[in-house]
């Protein structure tokens, strides 16, 4: 026993003695984290030059085969959604059309044999999609949409689907680039088998098999209090501090507010932020620039698009690992902007960012089907009705071997009555 419990101490003080020996060359797996290269956070006021379209890509791919089999991809050596999106930057001539669709037959389109479909977790409409797949779709009608499709065949078409109302668009291409695409697919890739099903009328993946997922280590960075007062309050004449128990509170004469929680979170209110508009495609890209100029580049490393929220003004973006979410890392994702009285913004984040992946020497985790899932919550007196969401994802958890070091653990997240949940907690506490 006494092995084990120094196995994580003794390879995280490995890693860390590497990571300083090597600093200047370390190799990063894309992956896991979604860098070409190892930056030093630093206190300067550099900007993440990360684009847009990496930003607001899809983040799951599902490989349809001919036999109408259906597996969610990953890989553990590049981001398939980033190299995918690659092959079809080069999309000319978009023609737009709607296909006849409804409830019943919506999955069938999803469902097209010998396809390649990606996902969004939430809906983004085409402009702000035309980033990652081609700026040439600008021109064309600004639908919101869910997921894409793109069919093995020679008919040089994608089709576009809208899970809210059960649309489907057909975009006719010059070339697909089918040949492309499926090279990065077939590379080294693990295959998990899925199928598309509906659950309230929402469609969702089913895992209908059994299996495994690795868990992750990671060293994580504190980037300073005074990195984000100097760069949010630096034009301030008149601050005033505040310190309580549990939080640190800066407040400016231009009715700014800064505070800090003992545990990490940031939250930023700017009372003055200019005009913003809640028009999405306008408050998605808005969005975007201000956490760029906002966030510490290490921040932005691995961040993605999670959810849209229209009625209340505000997105939520969050770390992905292999094309999974990692939730419980802040109450409000990675990056929280909101729109407030549509006069104000206000910002939650995190000082805590992931840095080098570590091995943690346990055993892969065993998950269990969703449907084994869904019926461990109705037993549990859940009402299925109020679930709308089933996410494949991985819990952000602190060690107590070292406050540097968390750790991933693949579980399940269920939204439920609107907010996400950790399957194994709703079990443990029951229906409120």
């Amino acid at each position: 026993m006494k092995i084990k419990y120094f196995i994580l101490p003794a390879l995280l003080t490995i890693a860390v003695v590497v990571s300083f020996a090597l600093s200047a060359s370390i190799l990063i797996n894309p992956a896991h984290y979604d860098r070409s290269s190892q930056k030093v956070s630093t206190q300067s006021s550099q900007i993440d030059a990360k684009p847009m379209s990496t930003i607001y890509s899809p983040t799951q791919v599902i490989r349809t085969k001919d036999s109408g089999k259906q597996y969610v991809l990953t890989n553990q050596s590049v981001n398939l959604t980033t190299e995918i999106g690659q092959q079809m930057n080069n999309y000319k001539d978009p023609k737009f059309t709607e296909v006849k669709s409804n409830e019943k037959n919506y999955l069938k389109y999803l469902n097209t044999d010998d396809s390649v479909m990606l996902n969004y977790p939430d809906a983004l409409n085409l402009k702000i999609v035309s980033q990652y797949i081609s700026k040439s779709f600008k021109s064309l009608p600004n639908v919101s949409i869910n997921r894409i499709v793109i069919p093995f065949d020679d008919s040089n078409d994608i089709y576009l689907f809208s899970d809210h109302n059960y649309k489907v668009y057909k975009i006719h291409v010059s070339d697909t680039n089918v040949k492309g695409i499926q090279k990065v697919i077939e590379d080294n890739v693990r295959a998990i088998p899925v199928k598309m099903k509906m659950i309230n009328h929402t469609p969702f993946i089913d895992f209908y098999k059994s299996f495994t997922m690795p868990q992750y280590g990671y060293l994580i960075n504190r980037t300073s209090q005074n990195y984000y007062v100097t760069r949010l309050l630096s034009d301030s004449q008149d601050i005033s501090v505040k310190r309580h128990r549990s939080s640190t509170v800066y407040n400016d004469e231009n009715s700014r507010q800064l505070s800090f929680s003992n545990d990490g979170e940031v939250n930023y209110y700017d009372s003055h932020p200019g005009n913003i508009s809640t028009n999405m495609t306008q408050f998605l890209k808005a969005s975007y620039q201000n956490i760029s100029q906002l966030l510490v580049s290490d921040t932005l490393a691995n961040i993605r698009f999670f959810n849209y929220d229209s009625k209340n003004s505000k997105v939520v973006y969050r770390n992905y690992v292999e094309g999974f979410p990692i939730f419980d890392q802040t109450n409000y994702g990675a990056i929280e902007m909101r729109l407030v009285d549509n006069t104000s913004l206000k910002y939650n984040f995190s000082l805590n960012t992931l840095q080098i992946p570590v091995p943690t020497g346990r055993k892969d985790t065993k998950l269990i089907t969703t449907d084994e899932l869904l019926n461990s919550l109705r037993n549990h007196g859940y009402s299925s009705n109020k679930i709308t969401d089933i996410e494949l994802a991985y819990q952000w958890s602190n060690t107590k071997s070292s406050d540097i070091l968390i750790t991933l653990q693949p579980t399940w997240f269920v939204k439920y009555n609107g907010k996400y949940m950790n399957y194994t907690q709703m079990l443990s506490r029951g229906p409120q």
